[in-house]
């Protein structure tokens, strides 16, 4: 679209509907009817689907418009369908409407009172009244409008054939009875309706009258989801009814065959007996009976059709709401649905130019869609052939039945086909025909979903002209701003230049140079829109097109020439210096990946040229990535590329507000070297330097002149020297502008003090006035880091000032570089001998440190040697047991880590023998120009624990991690401690276990990066929109409220960094007033705010002492009142407590009666309002996508891992991008590790926390015990009643210890093992006889051929979980749909599937045994490590009367406990027998008894699983949630302060405003965890849109679903199921988002698109 000649016209609107029939013939230019496209000569046959009706292609002239392939639209043509067909996108809905109709009276089976109801309420709801569609169901009429006498009579009879027809209780029939005991009569059923018409009829206009709504309604998304809600549980409702409600007749039951054949099941006998009593027939009705009277029947989708039509015409009123979501009024009536909406008797044809031929030398081939198309039309002359042919047998009815027969059923195939090649054309997966399954066409939705979709590819994206690619190569010589652009690219890319009086000369210039040389033209374009190519012009021919610039294209006649004054000429001449393009290396992860720079062309370079300080925000290297670089060519795009994205505006990051851009490498390490004190320079060397890093952008504006300014020596003699901090200074004295007032600030470096020595302070650095008085200047002055020197001229002079800076320091420190030269040796790796000692010595504990973990771990003595059997029983069980082997790793690791860090704290910098600054090595670390002191300490000390997921090496089977190392090794070198270092090599074994941690980055880095980037596209598609208004309001592209105030305070976050850094603005104070100049606010309001601000602190300060919830807020905040943009002093209460605090602690700063030359108070903090009101967010910002940006890039930079806290709880919990899912793309409703966090009461010490602990946390059986032995006693084939035995004896530990530990007497622990135990082991022994069963069931069927009744009814017992779980999986693969993109597939698996799903598979997988190749005739071990021991049944033993009469108890309550005893003296142990049945086969109940243990619980509180308490915290975390039995314990725990990690239970629990912190919380901790800052503003804003309904929405399908533009959910994802709902909807899509806008190529609403600017025209008189 040319921006210069705008059209007269928009589009304003999209409706969605389905065409008719009548309407596609209408637009059709031709009916197809041969399947044939070309003749044998290639040409294209009339009536074929290449035909030229429908579009010109290969140089064919369209046979309709006239125009030829370059010009012609392309024209649709139809296919008629000799059947109808089912529109196979809507044949769901179809489907459920055809069950719930009734094929006889033609209504939809609900009672019409009640569906008027479900009527009103979606009437109600088009309008937004939710709260009166919710009143309906309370509107009735009184108990006297009701009959009882005779309807009660007829009910009763109803009530009694429901009994009988059906298998219903004699209860339900009372039930029925009663509910139809009060039926109405038709006359109160009028009432009511009435009644009802009544109040929707008068909310709807009381509504309208008072502003709440508008005439063509509401469309928010609450109201969807309301929409949604209701009539979700009308087709509940429908589908579930047996029968009719109005005629009471018995109706089909049908089932569909995928999406092409659907049948009719038969009528039982006592519903045909119903409906022959009842016989209802709607007049006019076909009397064909669609019920057969046996077996199932193939219903005709002419029926069906007829069926929906009837339905449609009968309930028109219903219909009409349920499928319009608005008031869709024609002539002031509402618009009929036609049930053909769901049929298709015409297809539509698409245009030539959509499936365009392909030629390949003389030979054409057609498109791909055209064999679908060709199939359909096939289809249909063979149906209308045998339909001839049917026809004509039927009139010879003698002899020819069975041929009529199979001619009948080829047609009814044909039917099928034809539905079925149809399916195809719509939707490639819909297609049942045995040859789609070997060609697999793509169908329509094949061609509009995923990434090669037509949304994504062609709307959302598009190629683009005027663009570059190369490679990137790093220029430290050039601006930060500039790019360097190669001569190849500088003579290709053009941009069109009106030619005016100003330019003329500069651009003749350019024609006369030409296409090929640079500076030069390629094209001039007339007033008239005609264009001369230069292109083969010789140097003559471009001098007379050049003089020919400012020469009128035609005379004053001419109608070319009459644009003159308005529209000139225009040259397309090649880029240039100083021209702006936009630079973009993908993944564009945030917003800073995409800038504006200056053009700078470089002669003879063959790559695009960047500094390397822009490293940072495109997240490149220089090791052959690649960049695209964007020419922009209307002056809009080039004014914004100039200023809102240039890189001086992009120096902060949205994510943080932390500087994004800054020097790197090299530059931080040789600032160093020159800042220290010990770097001097000549007076030569001096110039030389300052001079190199200057550019003549600094040259005097009065004289034109480039003058350098200077500063005098340090050092006057013996020769005058100058210090590398006075370069420092006297670069920033020729960047900033003259009588400006030189930088005041103070802040850190990175190195510490004692580095250089004792009584140093060069971690200080001050800067006054200018000049660098005391520090050095690393990373954390000039690199990409926080409060630092360019941060801090950003802030006081502004971004260019800043940009000209960075580049400056840049130049300077290169120049130093290459005179000094910096290179990293042996010897700067290297320790002393002294430092060697000290390391050996340290090292000699590490070799220990294992044995000492695993004896703590292990309860035993400290100093316990190696070859104790005790220590390796112990060790064994511990290693065995997943949860016990975390503790041991944690516990280990934590011991050598402490050792390491002991190394490298002696070793570094005391031993190193060469000693900073001249140890390069360590330069490069502290300085941050590369590495970290983990990298100097592996180089020099050691390697240090290798962690896999968190935890040490894991172990193998056999008790070892590497075959050569012992079994149950405690050493810390066999658990991957690496003692060695890179400096003198390591072993094999510790090279192995560092590949094995190196690869498990490699793995995380390569996974997270499709995780993290479809986390990031599911937030940004739906956060697009979210804008900020100009009330300061955070709205939705729909106009729907988020917030308020943006943050709170509708602060940006790029412009709060310094905002409470009072000090500095102090210490600058002149500077910013010259920069923010108070004297231009005059228009600005300055004193009402200030008026009101000081009653509403007033009124705050009268209540500060008593509790929140006695407070009465009298007055809104200042900011809530005042827009902070228009009244000065509007700012937040916090902003304002922290200047009044910073005021009144530092009075004397400030001017009083005693000094009178200081700042005034008044006019400082008048400064600081100021700053603040330049700090507010910009009207228009799309604060959405940077929120989703904001979360979007962080999380590349996370692990996926769940990790452990160290300790001996041992706790986990899910972090990364693992946790973000849970919380933000899925908002799981029951996370993986659901926690509570419990604060103690300030009374309560640790000894009665651990106890409660201890009380809270889950028991199971396995922890009391300490053996379990298992005899078996085989059958004895001989005996007739033989049987199998199980003598199984628990042995505990001992009384006094779980008395102690968990407070469990020996009473409760024998209840628990006779209730709970033993009825779990029968269940489990059943369940494992049955799988027994069905295998030798399946094993004899294979055998044999067959199946015997026993081995049949054996395989049909299996237990009801297992049969429910497979009907689950089945379940779950019919209802899968197609997954989003390939790269999505694991994400989008995660977000769909539910959390019953979850716990299936989980318990599946918990509960596999494992198998036993053992014929011994015992099993004997025990449940913890499964050992094995051998022990003697006791026979005979006495027992009590006491254990007597338990032992009766028990036999009765089980059936296969034959003897039980249990120890009363001292609760040491539990013995029973289990005998079977002879013939079942050999069961390992070794492992039988150990699971069952872990599962037996001997005391829990629900839902909650251990409780933990770290030494020295004040709270308790507990493993699962449960906030209403905690409340219980408010003696112990501080019950107002409990919080969760669990979005959804606290959104159960505490309501939707705790819910809404509880996300905000979780993100950061994601975050914090890996030191990831992002701002607390983003976080706010998500919580707030996914709360923005009152419950917990996820950023996901489902969630996106709620959103009112229809564009946008299909731009997502499964475009067709979007697009099938917004089409029954009958939506109307307002083009307000962003995707919306796109689609059909208008300007975004948001950024510089939320405003006009109006240029008045001059206007020429007639």
């Amino acid at each position: 679209m040319d921006m210069a000649k705008p059209v007269g016209s928009e589009i304003s609107y999209v409706d969605f509907s389905v065409l008719t029939p009548e309407e596609v013939r209408k637009v059709s230019a031709k009916q197809i009817t041969n399947p044939t496209a070309f003749d044998n000569l290639g040409h294209p046959v009339p009536g074929g689907l290449y035909d030229l009706r429908l579009g010109a292609f290969l140089h064919n002239t369209c046979a309709t418009c006239g125009l030829d392939e370059r010009y012609c639209p392309g024209h649709q043509g139809h296919i008629e369908l000799p059947v109808p067909a089912y529109n196979p996108l809507f044949f769901k809905q179809m489907f459920v409407l055809l069950r719930g109709s009734c094929v006889y009276c033609h209504h939809l089976k609900m009672r019409s009172i009640d569906l008027h109801a479900y009527e009103c309420k979606l009437r109600l709801i088009r309008f937004g009244l939710l709260l009166e569609a919710s009143q309906i169901d309370q509107i009735h009429l009184e108990e006297s409008d009701l009959e009882a006498g005779e309807e009660a009579e007829e009910a009763s009879n109803i009530a009694e054939e429901e009994e009988q027809l059906s298998t219903v209780s004699k209860k339900d029939a009372e039930k029925i009875s009663r509910s139809f005991a009060k039926r109405m009569t038709a006359s109160a059923e009028s009432q009511l309706k009435e009644k009802r018409e009544l109040f929707v009829y008068e909310s709807i206009h009381n509504a309208i009258d008072e502003g709440r709504t508008t005439k063509s309604g509401l469309n928010t998304g609450t109201l969807l989801e309301a929409r949604k809600a209701v009539i979700k549980d009308l087709e509940r409702r429908l589908v579930a009814k047996p029968r009719c409600e109005n005629c009471m007749m018995y109706s089909p039951r049908f089932r569909c065959d995928g999406f092409s054949k659907i049948f009719a099941n038969s009528l039982s006998e006592k519903q045909l007996v119903n409906n022959r009593v009842k016989a209802v027939r709607v007049p006019g009705a076909a009397n064909v009976d669609i019920a057969p009277k046996s077996g199932s029947r193939y219903v005709l989708s002419s029926e069906v059709r007829e069926v929906i039509d009837s339905v449609f015409i009968m309930e028109q009123p219903a219909i009409e709401t349920l499928f319009h979501s608005r008031p869709y009024l024609e002539d002031g009536k509402p618009k009929n649905v036609l049930g053909d909406i769901f049929f298709l008797s015409v297809l539509v044809v698409p245009p030539t130019r959509f499936r365009l031929p392909q030629k390949l030398g003389d030979e054409v081939h057609e498109n791909a869609q055209n064999e679908l198309l060709s199939r359909v039309l096939a289809t249909s002359m063979q149906i209308k052939d045998l339909n001839e042919q049917f026809l004509s047998l039927q009139k010879d009815a003698v002899g020819a039945g069975e041929e009529r027969k199979l001619v009948f059923n080829r047609l009814m195939n044909a039917f099928v086909t034809l539905q079925n090649d149809v399916n195809g054309v719509m939707d490639e997966t819909k297609n049942q025909n045995p040859a789609n399954a070997q060609t697999g066409l793509p169908g329509i939705k094949q061609a509009l979903e995923k990434k090669e979709g037509l949304f994504r590819k062609h709307m959302m994206g598009k190629r683009v002209n005027y663009a570059a690619r190369s490679v990137i190569s790093p220029d430290p010589m050039i601006e930060d701003n500039e790019i360097g652009l190669p001569p190849v690219f500088a003579t290709k890319l053009t941009i069109p230049e009106p030619v005016t009086a100003f330019n003329v000369a500069e651009l003749r210039k350019c024609v006369i140079n030409g296409p090929d040389k640079w500076p030069g033209a390629t094209q001039v374009k007339d007033e008239s829109g005609f264009v001369t190519s230069l292109i083969g012009m010789n140097e003559e021919q471009r001098k007379a097109v050049a003089k020919q610039l400012q020469t009128p294209a035609g005379s004053t006649g001419d109608s070319r020439g009459g644009n003159n004054g308005v529209v000139n000429k225009q040259v397309y001449r090649h880029i240039r210096n100083g021209d702006v393009v936009i630079m973009n290396r993908q993944p564009t992860l945030h917003k800073a990946s995409m800038m504006g720079h200056r053009v700078r062309v470089l002669p003879n370079e063959k790559t695009i040229r960047i500094h390397y300080a822009n490293g940072g925000p495109y997240n490149c290297d220089y090791d052959g990535d690649e960049m695209n670089l964007h020419f922009p060519q209307g002056q809009l795009a080039r004014a914004e590329s100039y200023t809102l994205a240039s890189t001086d505006s992009q120096y902060l990051t949205p994510t943080s507000g932390s500087p994004v851009r800054g020097l790197i490498q090299d530059h931080l390490s040789t600032g160093v070297w020159m800042t220290n004190k010990n770097t001097f320079f000549t007076r030569e060397k001096y110039q030389e330097l300052v001079y190199g890093c200057l550019r003549r952008h600094q040259e005097d504006l009065n004289t034109g002149c480039f003058r350098v300014r200077t500063l005098p020596p340090t050092i006057f003699k013996p020769e005058p020297l100058w210090t590398g901090k006075q370069v420092i200074s006297s670069v920033l004295l020729n960047v900033l502008p003259k009588d400006v007032p030189g930088l005041n600030m103070k802040s850190k470096n990175k190195i510490k003090n004692e580095y250089w020595g004792e009584g140093s302070h060069e971690n200080e650095v001050l800067f006054k006035d200018g000049q660098l008085l005391c520090g050095t200047l690393d990373k954390s002055q000039y690199g990409s880091s926080k409060y630092g020197l360019i941060h801090a001229i950003h802030e006081t002079y502004g971004p260019s000032i800043a940009q000209r800076t960075l580049s400056s320091l840049g130049r300077l420190l290169t120049n130093y570089e290459q005179w000094i030269a910096f290179t990293c040796g042996m010897d700067d790796m290297e320790l002393t001998t002294e430092g060697n000692k000290v390391r050996a010595k340290i090292m000699e504990k590490a070799r220990d440190a294992g044995r000492k973990a695993a004896a703590e771990v292990t309860n035993l003595d400290e100093n316990i040697s190696v070859s104790n059997p005790e220590f390796h029983r112990r060790l064994e069980e511990v290693l065995r047991d997943r949860q016990k082997h975390d503790i041991l790793d944690a516990v280990t690791m934590s011991k050598v880590n402490a050792i390491t860090s002991e190394v490298v704290s002696a070793c570094v910098p005391a031993g190193t023998a060469k000693k900073f600054p001249e140890n390069a090595m360590q330069s490069m670390a502290l300085s941050g120009a590369k590495g970290s002191t983990v990298n100097v300490s592996q180089i020099m000390c050691l390697l240090g624990q290798q962690a896999l997921e968190g935890r040490r090496t894991p172990v193998m089977v056999s008790g070892k991690t590497l075959p050569c190392f012992k079994p149950l090794e405690t050493d810390a070198r066999a658990g991957g401690y690496i003692e060695n270092r890179f400096f003198s090599g390591v072993r094999p074994q510790e090279y192995y276990f560092h590949c094995m941690a190196g690869r498990e980055g490699l793995v995380d880095t390569s996974v997270k990066t499709a995780n993290s980037g479809y986390l990031q596209r599911c937030l940004t598609k739906q956060l697009e929109g979210v804008h900020v208004a100009y009330d300061n309001t955070v709205r939705n592209a729909d106009g729907s409220l988020l917030e308020f105030l943006y943050g709170g305070d509708a602060v940006d976050v790029t412009r709060e960094s310094y905002l409470y850094k009072f000090n500095f603005f102090y210490d600058n104070y002149k500077a910013l007033l010259q920069r923010y100049s108070p004297s231009s606010i005059g228009h600005l309001d300055v004193d009402a705010a200030v008026k009101y601000s000081k009653k509403y602190r007033k009124a705050l300060k009268s209540q500060e002492k008593l509790p929140a919830w006695e407070q009465s807020y009298r007055r809104d905040p200042t900011i809530s009142i005042y827009n902070p943009a228009k009244y000065l002093g509007s700012v937040s209460t916090r902003f304002e407590d922290k200047l009044d605090e910073f005021i009144e602690t530092n009075k004397s700063l400030f001017r009083s009666h005693e000094n009178k030359s200081l700042i005034s108070s008044k006019k400082f903090k008048a400064l600081m309002q100021l700053k603040y009101m330049r700090s507010l967010i910009d009207p228009g910002e799309a604060v959405g996508i940077i929120a989703a940006q904001s979360i979007g890039e962080p999380s590349t930079q996370m692990t996926l891992n769940t990790f452990h806290f160290a300790g001996h709880g041992a706790a986990n919990v899910t972090l990364g991008i693992p946790r973000l899912r849970e919380i933000v793309m899925t908002a799981s409703q029951h996370i993986k590790t659901p926690q509570m966090t419990l604060p103690l009461r300030s009374d309560v010490d640790d000894t009665s926390a651990d106890a409660f602990c201890k009380c809270i946390t889950r028991l199971t059986l396995s922890e009391f015990i300490d053996d379990v032995t298992v005899v078996e006693t085989t059958a004895d084939p001989n005996k007739a009643e033989s049987t199998r035995s199980y003598d199984i004896k628990l042995d505990f530990f001992n009384a006094k210890d779980y008395k102690a530990e968990y407070d469990v007497t020996e009473n409760e622990l024998e209840r628990v093992v006779a209730e709970k135990f033993i009825t779990m082991l029968e269940k489990e022994i059943v369940t494992e006889v049955r799988k027994q069963q069905k295998t030798v069931s399946e094993l004899a069927d294979i055998s044999r051929g067959r199946a015997s009744e026993k081995q049949v009814e054996a395989s049909a017992a299996l237990d009801d979980d297992a049969m429910a779980q497979k009907e689950k999986q089945k379940g779950k693969q019919a209802a899968s749909y197609e997954e989003p993109d390939e790269e999505e597939l694991e994400a989008m698996r995660e977000a769909e599937k539910s959390d019953s799903e979850s716990d299936l598979l989980d318990s599946d997988s918990d509960s596999s045994s494992s198998s036993d190749g053992s014929s011994s005739d015992s099993d004997e071990g025990d449940s913890i490590d499964g050992s094995v021991k051998k022990v003697k049944k006791s026979h005979g033993r006495k027992l009590t009367k006491k254990a007597k009469d338990r032992e009766d108890g028990v036999i009765t309550a089980h059936e296969f406990v034959t003897g039980y005893n249990f120890d009363d003296k001292e609760g040491r142990w539990c013995h029973f027998r289990l005998e079977l049945s002879g013939d079942t086969q050999k069961l390992l109940m070794v492992n039988i008894v150990e699971d069952i243990c872990k599962d037996c619980v001997v005391r829990e509180v629900e839902n909650i699983g251990r409780c933990l308490h770290e030494e020295g915290s004040r709270d308790l975390v507990t493993e699962g949630v449960n906030f209403q039995a905690m409340w219980e314990h408010d003696t112990f725990l501080d019950v107002d302060k409990i919080s969760s990690n669990d979005v959804a239970a606290v959104l159960r629990v505490y309501g939707v405003e705790a819910a809404r912190n509880t996300i905000v919380n979780e993100v950061i901790n994601v975050f914090s965890r890996y030191a990831i800052e992002v701002s607390s503003r983003h976080l706010d804003l998500i919580a707030d849109y996914m709360t923005r309904e009152g419950n917990y929405l996820a950023f996901n399908r489902q969630g996106i679903d709620s959103c009112t533009s229809d564009f946008m959910k299909m731009s997502y994802e499964t475009t067709c199921q979007f697009l099938t709902k917004a089409v029954l909807n009958g939506d109307r899509e307002e083009l307000e988002s962003p995707s919306a806008k796109l689609v059909i190529g208008k300007l975004n609403g948001s950024g510089t698109g939320s405003f006009d600017v109006l240029a008045k025209m001059p206007v020429r008189a007639d």
